[in-house]
């Protein structure tokens, strides 16, 4: 019994962003004079990621991978880790939380041969991968 409530604590504090966006959409049905504005990742997104200042071959490496504008969690996240600041962000799956991390740890980076410039631990397999 004390692990169900436990569980029900811990779903409290995180965002469910379906709730959210059926919520603003009920109350916009009973409040007609109220505007909706759904967040998206078109609508929101008109800069690059020419825009962060990026070294070249970052920026070449992005567009080989064929991405062309930052997701939500890169536009606001990526700037801030690139001065070395401390981020903690939550996004769902897919949106590019990865990528923050490694993006603002190889612009950090003067590599130097033969020395280990950074090193990321995983707690899967598939991250790794990824990551890597």
């Amino acid at each position: 019994m004390g692990e169900a409530k436990d569980a029900e604590v811990y779903e409290e504090d995180l965002v469910d962003y379906d709730e959210e966006v059926e919520n603003a959409v009920d109350g916009a049905a009973a409040n007609p004079s109220v505007d909706v504005v759904k967040k998206g990742y078109v609508g929101i997104h008109s800069s690059g990621f020419r825009d962060f200042l990026l070294k070249p071959e970052l920026l070449r490496a992005i567009q080989d991978c064929g991405f062309e504008h930052p997701s939500e969690v890169q536009h606001e996240c990526i700037p801030q880790a690139i001065l070395g600041m401390d981020v903690i962000c939550q996004a769902k799956s897919g949106m590019g939380k990865t990528a923050v991390f490694v993006l603002s740890t190889l612009q950090q980076i003067d590599p130097v041969a033969g020395q280990v410039a950074a090193l990321v631990l995983c707690h899967t397999r598939e991250l790794a991968y990824q990551v890597c």
